[in-house]
């Protein structure tokens, strides 16, 4: 049987969205368990025009990342991961965004990578689009999830790093079933105002999922990687 996963929240969405789903859902079947194999993760990131155009000043934050690699790194080749530019599913739905005049895309990519458990899964580093300045405090520590941080230093925000648009990382972890952990800030640069995405996503392999926040969101697929090359 097909799978498409709906979002939760349907208000405002426009109908292209999906439109998207229903169609990705029919590109590949969907497994009942996932299995201890190598995997295609596909990933498109989008923005949210529509939603810019109301955006005001608002807060900046950082995604705590305890460890990452990222897809060209030496430690990502050993663990077994590497980008992928061919089998890919979502270039249909990656079309109709870059067609769309309420969204702008900003990546499609996909990487293959082994089956591993929640011990020894590796989140893979993500930061696109153009880069800003900002200032985090130097203790970290207290902050689990995101770091509040500003545009320039005062007392208590004097470590200066650089974001991106989109920052934060993708992990994928094996259990019973496949789990997707994102944790990604949206950053415009232009009214200095973060987007926070905190999410632990369940999937079934071959299952298309939209993981939205409203200024941006993800549309993701996890494929074994011999059903997408066949």
């Amino acid at each position: 049987m097909k799978t498409t996963v709906l979002p939760k929240r349907t208000t405002g969405r426009p109908f292209f969205i999906a439109c998207m789903l229903a169609f990705a859902s029919v590109l590949t079947g969907s497994h009942a368990y996932a299995q201890d194999k190598n995997y295609l993760v596909e990933v498109v990131v989008f923005e949210n025009i529509a939603e810019a155009k109301k955006a005001t000043a608002g807060s900046l934050y950082f995604p705590r990342i305890n460890s990452a690699i990222g897809l060209n790194s030496d430690q990502a080749a050993a663990a077994g991961f590497a980008l992928l530019d061919e089998a890919l599913t979502l270039d249909d739905a990656a079309q109709k965004i870059r067609n769309s005049g309420n969204y702008r895309l900003l990546k499609h990519f996909a990487w293959r990578q082994p089956g591993l458990d929640s011990k020894n899964a590796k989140a893979i580093r993500i930061n696109l689009g153009s880069t800003m300045p900002i200032y985090i405090p130097e203790d970290v520590k207290p902050y689990k999830k995101f770091i509040p941080a500003s545009a320039q230093p005062d007392p208590g925000r004097t470590r200066k790093i650089t974001t991106t648009t989109v920052t934060g990382y993708l992990k994928v972890r094996l259990q019973r079933f496949l789990h997707l952990d994102a944790r990604l800030v949206f950053t415009d640069t232009e009214n200095q105002r973060s987007y926070r995405l905190s999410q632990s996503r369940k999937m079934r392999s071959g299952e298309f999922h939209y993981i939205d926040n409203p200024r941006f969101g993800l549309l993701v697929k996890i494929l074994p990687l011999e059903a997408a090359t066949n």
